[in-house]
């Protein structure tokens, strides 16, 4: 039968050298060529499986072997995956589609069954963040929207929640906006007052004293 493994014709006479020769050259295949492969086609019968293009993969087709370019990945095995299986194909996408239960972390999966809130920050993740931005107390600010997952949070001045104060005119300062570059900055009350000083008023330690400019002339009727 063709396929089927036979013993090299040794000529008119066959010894028993040659019978039990072990050194490849005592049998051969009908029609064979290199990269055959031998297969058992039956309990009693060995046949010659021709050799399959490169890329293919032998897998079993009715209990036989056979090369296939597109092996079929069955329920049982791993994920039953759809799956690039050309070499061009290389690096495509896994796609697992009947897979259950929750893969650990370890083994490279999330250990949990929903993305949903799956990452706290300050536990799973490192950097820095802000969880909240509270008003500070006396700070003169309002915070709104703080606190809530992709919050617009906004901060205003607030004067209101400034805390009350004496005032020390000779060492308390103010704020104010430089007009030489457009900051904020402060200045002693102080320097200030002697600042805003001027013809008849003279500044000692933030506090302002009116002087005699002259004497204007009197007018008196008899």
């Amino acid at each position: 039968m063709a396929n089927e493994l036979t013993h090299k014709d040794p000529g008119a006479e066959l010894t028993q050298a040659e019978y039990v020769t072990s050194d490849g050259t005592g049998h051969v295949f009908e029609s064979q060529a290199t990269g055959d492969i031998l297969y058992a086609s039956s309990s009693t019968v060995l046949s010659r499986l021709a050799k399959g293009s490169d890329g293919n993969v032998l897998e079993l087709a009715s209990g036989l072997p056979a090369w296939t370019a597109s092996p079929t990945i069955g329920s049982t095995s791993w994920g039953n995956a759809n799956h690039a299986h050309a070499a061009s194909n290389s690096g495509g996408t896994i796609a697992i589609t009947a897979t259950t239960g929750t893969l650990a972390v370890g083994n490279g999966g999330t250990g949990a069954t929903t993305l949903n809130n799956l990452i706290t920050l300050s536990t799973h993740t490192t950097g820095n963040f802000v969880a909240t931005v509270a008003n500070a107390t006396n700070g003169g600010t309002t915070i709104a929207n703080s606190g809530s997952e992709n919050a617009a949070v906004t901060i205003t001045v607030n004067l209101n929640g400034v805390a009350a104060g004496t005032v020390a005119v000779a060492n308390d300062s103010i704020a104010f906006i430089d007009a030489d570059d457009d900051a904020t900055k402060k200045e002693s009350i102080a320097d200030f007052v002697s600042a805003i000083a001027g013809a008849n008023l003279t500044a000692t330690s933030g506090v302002l004293a009116a002087s005699g400019g002259g004497v204007p002339n009197a007018f008196f009727f008899a």
